[in-house]
């Protein structure tokens, strides 16, 4: 599983890079409006891995990377609604660097308006 507060300081340090203001709380990132956190896994044993206890020469037992969720601000609850300027747009973009799955949320409830796969390939592994 992974580390919340690393992968959200990286972020952090991603958007400072590319000069977007954001604002680094005790378990989000705010910028632009938008908060992204990080959602823990659920482990289902054998989903998320192989239990340790069963078979404890198979490796790395349990793993599964978290979520990485993009909320919009109070009001925006449609895709449309969220991604209105190109600055978003690129906050999206810092978020597709990692191979986690990202959810997009509606501002106002919990709403999943759209998952996006990660890939094992990309630069930032999965955290």
């Amino acid at each position: 599983m992974g580390q919340s507060n690393a992968i959200l300081d990286k972020i952090k340090r991603n958007l400072d890079i590319l000069g977007i203001s954001a604002s680094r709380g005790a378990a989000s990132v705010v910028a632009d409006g938008m908060t992204i956190s990080y959602v823990d896994a659920e482990i289902q044993n054998p989903m998320g891995g192989v239990d340790g206890s069963a078979s404890p020469f198979l490796g790395i037992n349990k793993a599964n990377p978290g979520k990485l969720k993009l909320k919009g601000d109070a009001g925006e609850n449609t895709i449309a609604a969220i991604f209105t300027s190109a600055l978003r747009l690129k906050v999206l973009a810092v978020l597709g660097n990692f191979a986690n799955d990202k959810i997009i949320e509606a501002g106002d409830t919990t709403a999943e308006l759209a998952v996006l796969e990660g890939h094992p390939d990309l630069k930032n592994l999965g955290q």
